[in-house]
């Protein structure tokens, strides 16, 4: 966070508590336009009518993304649970850019931002075209509910890219449009999509709030904005960019969304990433009452419609925050072509896709579990970080799965496999989020090899010897580790795919490096 931003932000409370958002906000936009003798026109508008000069220009040499920080700020110290309903949250600025350039990709046509807010991602949109002013009042459209981030956004617009208009500000009025994109929608005979502002493509960070089921909308069972969001976004547009959540990949819930999603595209990109150990949303949660505030969302990029041939899949993707701009120049390098599914979308890198294409996905571990209680038991610690133990003997901890076996050779099969590098690059595919579910150990796909007793001999000898302990809500939470050289022995066993343990890191540039190396 810079030094002005930081200062913007100290003095925000005072005026919101003297002159309210509204107010507090179009002072600011007033006292920052009086400094600029080329936009004294803009203030001649009816909104300003009542606003006074502030002692300090609070906006003077914030950008886009540190604008839309302070207003989401000023949100918060309003009204954190309004905040929190209608689930703003701004696109950090290298995530905008990335987002922006997608764009490249598409035919020419009219831009639409549905939940623009201050006008983040649209403004990056913007700034990389040949013609900036010309795109602004000719190639895009902005909607939002909150007519207050719309008045800010148009602003910021005028200011930023008026060229050789001298009246721009009031000649894109009717580009910056008070809509509520989710008050439509299409369901059998009733059809309000058309009141949807006619575009071509779409850019949007939706909001993320999981809610009531909507049955206005064919993704109803979803029950979260963001879905109901790319609903009316595919059923109005030839393509969108967009930045969720990437728990639609996997979640069950999600499939009609999946359904929706191919069923509208032949062209479709995905690129998924994984919130440690960084993440794409950088900065706070203003307002969070969690001792977390990190914004720490799951998220994927869809980019749907676009020229870019065929459908692609990346792996839940990590890196590290120094390597973050190198990850994102070379995200294209970890599509794969795997069949995506309503099912699920497999998360499965370039360098894994071969493999993952050679699996039987229907023999999987959910053949051999048994559906009673035996003596053959095997627990699974529920919270997976960088790797997934299965054990004999329980351990103490709040949250474990237990499987049961028919007889002795499944129960020793499943535990070499469950021990394995392939099932925590299973739950990376397939899931990926804060848990191990049911559902993502029956899908485990189970391989072709010999049981090892040997090896057998040496998880369990591991189970005693190599315990680790993660505190948790003040409570140790006990877990077995095992060295990393048996679980590379268990995997030499399974297959012959050398690289397994790259799945274990906390960055996949490493990974990278064998991509790039393959395709020389």
């Amino acid at each position: 966070m810079t030094k002005q931003l930081q200062f913007a932000i100290n003095k925000i409370p005072e005026l919101l508590t003297k002159f309210g958002l509204n107010q507090t906000w179009l002072n600011l936009l007033f006292t920052h336009l009086k400094q600029k003798e080329k936009f004294h026109y803009i203030t001649e508008n009816k909104e300003f009518i009542h606003c006074e000069i502030l002692k300090t220009n609070l906006l003077k040499n914030l950008g886009i993304t540190e604008l839309g920080t302070l207003y989401e700020y000023s949100l918060a110290q309003i009204n954190y649970e309004n905040k929190k309903q209608n689930g703003q949250y701004f696109t950090p600025k290298d995530v905008s850019e990335l987002l922006a350039s997608y764009s490249n990709r598409f035919d020419v046509g009219k831009w639409y931002d549905p939940c623009c807010g201050v006008g983040n991602l649209s403004w990056f949109l913007i700034d990389i075209q040949e013609n900036r002013e010309d795109f602004l009042k000719n190639n895009l459209i902005l909607s939002d509910k909150d007519t207050l981030a719309l008045f800010i956004a148009r602003v910021i617009f005028t200011i930023s890219f008026q060229d050789k208009e001298t009246n721009l500000f009031n000649e894109i009025e009717h580009n910056f449009i008070e809509f509520d994109f989710l008050s439509v929608s299409q369901n059998g005979l009733f059809d309000s999509l058309n009141q949807i502002p006619k575009h071509d493509f779409v850019i949007v960070n939706p909001p993320y709030f999981n809610c009531s089921e909507d049955t206005r909308f064919e993704t109803c069972r979803c029950t979260d904005l963001y879905a109901y969001f790319l609903e009316n976004i595919m059923k109005t547009s030839k393509g969108f960019i967009s930045i969720t959540p990437q728990s639609f990949t996997n979640a069950d819930k999600f499939t009609s969304l999946r359904s929706l999603l191919l069923k509208k595209f032949e062209n479709l990109t995905i690129y998924c990433f994984d919130n440690v150990p960084d993440t794409i949303f950088k900065g706070v949660k203003f307002g969070s009452t969690n001792t977390n505030h990190l914004n720490s969302v799951r998220a994927a990029i869809i980019v749907a419609g676009s020229n870019f041939a065929g459908r692609k899949i990346t792996s839940l993707l990590r890196w590290r925050t120094s390597e973050r701009k190198i990850m994102f120049e070379n995200l294209d390098k970890f599509l794969s072509d795997v069949t995506l599914t309503s099912k699920f979308f497999p998360k499965v890198s370039s360098f894994f896709a071969d493999f993952y294409k050679s699996l039987n996905l229907n023999k999987t571990l959910g053949n051999i579990i048994s559906n009673k209680e035996t003596e053959y038991i095997l627990y699974i610690p529920s919270s997976p970080r960088y790797f997934i133990s299965a054990l004999k003997k329980p351990v103490k901890r709040a949250s474990m799965k237990t499987l049961y076996f028919e007889n002795e050779n499944d129960y020793n099969k499943a535990y070499l496999l469950l021990n394995s590098s392939l099932t925590y690059w299973w739950w990376r595919v397939k899931d990926g989020g804060m848990t191990l579910s049911e559902e993502t150990l029956n899908t485990i796909p189970i391989l072709d090899f010999e049981i090892q007793e040997n090896l057998i001999k040496k998880l369990e000898a591991s189970e005693n010897n190599n315990k680790v302990y993660k505190r948790n809500a003040g409570i140790e939470q006990e877990n077995v580790k095992h060295p990393f050289k048996l679980i590379e022995e268990i995997n030499n066993v399974l297959c012959n795919f050398n690289d397994f343990s790259l799945c274990h890191k906390n960055s996949d540039l490493e990974l990278l490096l064998k991509i790039v190396e393959i395709n020389r």
